[in-house]
């Protein structure tokens, strides 16, 4: 029996094998020269039924072999950029599994870029040399969708409910449109504004430094950033949407996105009015909402405009301008526990807050960049920001400890204005020899801060029946400025086809003065006007850097690798003004680097980077003065600080496959830091603020942090139809800091995955998954007080378009936090819902929606790290009800035209575009 056991499974194995065993090969040529092709794009679809079975590239040779089909009737596509796509059919039989196409000609123009593209019979994933190419009509989303939705569909794409892009675990900081900058440095203007019919295709990109860019060196430092093509009906004309609405207590939402596209010049306005919480933009307050963790929290009232502009003319200069503007109103009503570990002491500090904060930001910005013959070129790009806020935070208090208590309460108003100014300049110079180089790169930041803070502050403590009463009320009177210049000057020389040498030189010139001035308030006056010698100081610190290094970078068609070496003197003069004491230091620091990058093939790669690195020590942490504007604690400076070096690692894995679409990412980051500066902490056992805690920055070391994060991505129907996304991330921290002159070691990590099912229907928009998390801290000094805490969200969104062009939604999300003690363990559901319908040839959208139809919204975090464990809860945006009407602009090249039937399939009934569509979580 055992016998016939082993030879069924034989024969079944032999079965199946030879059922998926047929293969087919051949060549592609280019018809001018009869030369091969490599790097064409080969994919083959099962006539049956339509689907996509497989994909490969060309080999060197411009041959090629796809394996794993099994009998059937199928058609190859062939196709490169630049060159006509051809087709061929072929036969799989089970007595003629090997199908020999011979040699494809490919007609047509030059060849000029190594590229997989087949249009509208290929997947809709392509692979470039460090780029990832989706084509967004293949995914498709909901009527008034922005660029956010759309990248939510994106295999080994995330996008958090801040609306932080991540791509194959990397944050995305920059966001480009048709190559060029969009409203500067901010990702989420596009992110949240652009409308996605807009989109033709949507690029991840390993993007090169400008200084690699322009020698054609790999140097090893790679940005992740997206670029977001537009379709070509897109490129000249007016399109965009505005949306108005209202709802219950009072709740409104007005916004607008207009673009006018001329090929290459483009102008896009954008705005935005609304008090339930949405910043399509970065750099704001915050005021996330969302489903029970982190976040600032509170209600937010946003007014935000601005415009962006560039153009390309005749001689190729580029030039662009942003300017926004944006003003944020934001209420927090906020309540902590903090538990503080010192040695065989625990405080408990107790902390109910009303904040209100109202912050103002102008950002205007410049590009030109030109060249000034065949061989230099120029680009300067200056910025400034200009920002005011203001700030009431009222707060009442109790810190509890082993033989007293304090209870207090504090009345804190601050006033302060931050403008900036920076610029950049990148001179460019070839030589006649391919690969010599010469640039130079002066970039400059001015910094100025001014701010007034009026502190009343009484305090009552209490030990057995004793109490005593202290007051504080005060005003500190606080301005910085800051000068950062600096200067690289980098030469390149080839030193053969593959092999070339960089010389680097960089001057770096950074001043920070900070005076703070603190006058008790004078009853006799009614002024502010005794100074306060305890909380007042005058310092200046000036660093200068030199760096001399050089590196050796090879090139090779499979590999490149890059290693360097750097000396770095860095002289520091602390300067106490008030206490008339000079300190100064002079430190030598070894900088090296190195990167090795393996291309297994353009869509399978490994790479390693190394980096080593100097962060000094800023004005606050080095300043020597006492700040008691803080409840809790007394923070101040240390001037004998050393500059920290880290030691980094990286290494990532990724491979996609083309046909199938699957991709799996991994990515692990390890960092090892000397002279890590960290806080030595110690109770004020007396005197005034006795029951505070004393915390002065130092230096430590031991401490070290690592990281990895993967992604799997599989469809589990044909044509990207149902697609499941798997991520796995985990984190290891090990710090070292003081408390009570102990030496404390905090290990903390974390894991966290997330399961989602995500559609690409034509009717129904489908994304069902369940995100976790365990986080776990151990403190060295208190065992006892070891944390364990737990996160567990499944969520579910669906929608359907109705007969009538009329669309249902829901989306739900569970939310259950554990671990964290009895007022901060909790558990709601979420669910906001929507019923649109479509008006005026589907270019008007009329809604109505309910945010947290359940009432059950709250918010809730935890931080363990250090010494210190923190609950806190804050208030939230809860239910309320909205009616909004979408009007969709689309005018090309003169002519009213209906987005929905522009779109065809890829988003029936599809105005496209701008707000309120979309899924939106508060």
């Amino acid at each position: 029996m055992k016998q016939l056991f082993t030879l069924t499974l034989i024969v079944w194995s032999c079965l199946a094998y030879a059922q998926n065993s047929g293969s087919v090969a051949g060549r592609v040529l280019q018809s001018k020269d009869r030369k091969p092709i490599d790097y064409a794009s080969i994919a083959v679809k099962n006539l049956a039924d339509s689907s996509m079975v497989g994909a490969v590239s060309t080999t060197e040779d411009g041959k090629f072999i796809l394996k794993g089909l099994k009998p059937g009737n199928y058609r190859l596509y062939a196709a490169f950029l630049g060159l006509k796509n051809t087709t061929k059919d072929f036969v799989i039989t089970a007595d003629r599994p090997v199908a020999s196409i011979g040699d494809i000609i490919l007609e047509g123009g030059s060849i000029d870029l190594q590229t997989v593209e087949i249009k509208a019979e290929i997947p809709p994933i392509v692979v470039k040399k460090d780029t990832l190419e989706f084509n967004a009509s293949s995914f498709k989303v909901v009527e008034n969708a922005v660029v956010e939705d759309l990248l939510k569909k994106l295999p080994g794409v995330e996008v958090d409910k801040a609306g932080t892009v991540k791509a194959q675990g990397e944050t995305i900081t920059k966001v480009r449109v048709d190559g060029k900058e969009f409203f500067g440095n901010d990702p989420l203007l596009a992110t949240k504004n652009l409308p996605a019919d807009m989109i033709d295709k949507i690029q991840i990109i390993d993007e090169l430094s400008d200084q690699a860019q322009f020698t054609g060196i790999d140097d090893g430092t790679r940005t992740k950033i997206i670029n977001i093509t537009t379709r070509k009906d897109k490129k000249n004309g007016y399109f965009g949407n505005t949306t108005a609405g209202y709802g219950s207590d009072d709740r409104y939402d007005v916004n607008a996105n207009i673009n006018h596209f001329n090929q290459d010049r483009k102008l896009s306005v954008i705005a935005q009015f609304n008090n339930v919480n949405k910043q399509n933009f970065g750099g704001g307050l915050g005021g996330g909402n969302g489903g029970g963790n982190g976040g600032r929290g509170g209600i937010t009232d946003t007014k935000a405009a601005g415009f962006n502009f560039n153009d390309t003319y005749a001689d190729q200069t580029e030039f662009s301008v942003n300017y926004f503007v944006n003003k944020s109103e934001n209420l927090i009503l906020r309540n902590s526990v903090t538990q503080n570990f010192l040695g065989d002491v625990t405080t408990i500090f107790n902390n109910n807050q009303t904040n209100n904060s109202e912050r103002l930001n102008h950002r205007l910005g410049f590009m030109v960049d030109t060249k000034i013959d065949s061989l230099t070129s120029l680009r300067i790009q200056p910025n400034l920001s200009y920002t005011n806020n203001e700030g009431n935070n009222f707060s009442q208090y109790t810190r509890d400890y082993n033989t007293y208590r304090i209870n207090g309460s504090q009345a804190l108003t601050n006033h302060g204005t931050s403008p900036s100014l920076s610029n950049n300049i990148l001179l460019r110079k070839k030589f006649m020899r391919r690969g010599r180089t010469l640039s130079l790169n002066l970039n400059t930041n001015i910094n100025n801060n001014d701010a007034e803070n009026y502190n009343n502050n009484p305090e009552t403590r209490i030990e057995g029946n004793t109490t005593t009463e202290k007051l504080t009320n005060q005003l500190n009177d606080q301005e910085s400025e800051s000068i950062n210049h600096n200067t690289r000057l980098v030469y390149t020389e080839p030193l053969s086809n593959t092999l070339s040498f960089e010389l680097n030189y960089q001057n770096g010139y950074n001043h920070n003065t900070s005076d703070r001035f603190t006058y008790n308030f004078n009853p006799a006056t009614l002024q502010y006007d005794l100074l306060d010698q305890t909380f007042s100081n005058s310092y200046e610190n000036t660093i200068l850097t030199n760096t001399a290094g050089f590196s050796i970078n090879k090139s090779a068609k499979k590999y490149n690798w890059n290693a360097g070496m750097a000396v770095q003197n860095t002289d520091r003069t602390n300067n106490n003004i008030s206490r008339r004491f000079i300190l100064k230091q002079n430190v030598f620091n070894y900088t090296p680097s190195a990167m090795f990058r393996y291309n297994f093939s353009n869509s399978k790669r490994l790479v390693f980077n190394y980096r080593g690195r100097t962060n000094q020590p800023t004005i606050q942490q080095l300043q020597p003065i006492p700040n008691n504007t803080n409840t809790q604690s007394i923070p101040m400076g240390n001037p004998d600080l050393k500059p920290e070096f880290d030691n980094t690692l990286r290494v990532a894995y990724n491979t996609f496959t083309v046909g199938k679409n699957r991709s799996l990412f991994v990515n692990l980051n390890l960092t090892q830091t000397s002279n890590k500066i960290a806080n030595s902490s110690s109770l004020i056992q007396s005197g005034p603020d006795q029951g505070k805690l004393a915390i002065t920055p130092v230096n430590v070391n031991g401490v070290y942090a690592g990281s990895v994060s993967s992604s799997l991505s599989l469809p589990l129907m044909a044509d990207n139809k149902l697609n499941f996304h798997i991520n796995v991330s985990g984190n290891y921290d090990r710090d070292v800091n003081f408390t009570n002159s102990l030496r404390n070691i905090t290990n903390s990590w974390s894991v966290t995955n997330g399961y989602r099912l995500v559609s690409n229907l034509d009717k129904l928009d489908l994304t069902a998954g369940v995100n976790g998390s365990i986080n776990r801290a151990t403190y060295s000094v208190q065992p006892n007080s070891n944390t364990r805490f737990y996160t567990f969200s499944p969520n579910i969104s669906v929608s359907y378009l109705f007969p009538g062009d009329i669309r249902w939604s829901v989306d739900a999300d569970y939310n259950q936090n554990t671990g964290r003690g009895e007022a901060f363990d909790t558990h709601f559901t979420l669910i906001n819902s929507y019923l649109s319908k479509q008006f005026f040839k589907n270019r008007g959208t009329l809604k109505a929606a309910v945010n947290d139809l359940l009432n059950e919204n709250q918010g809730i975090s935890r931080t363990a790290n250090n010494n210190t464990i923190q609950d806190v809860s804050y208030n939230v945006l809860q239910r309320y009800f909205m009616f909004s009407f979408t009007y969709s602009l689309n005018r090309m090249g003169g002519k009213n035209r209906i987005r929905g039937n522009e779109d065809g399939e890829r988003r029936r009934g599809g105005n496209g575009g701008g707000f309120g569509g979309g899924r939106q979580r508060n």
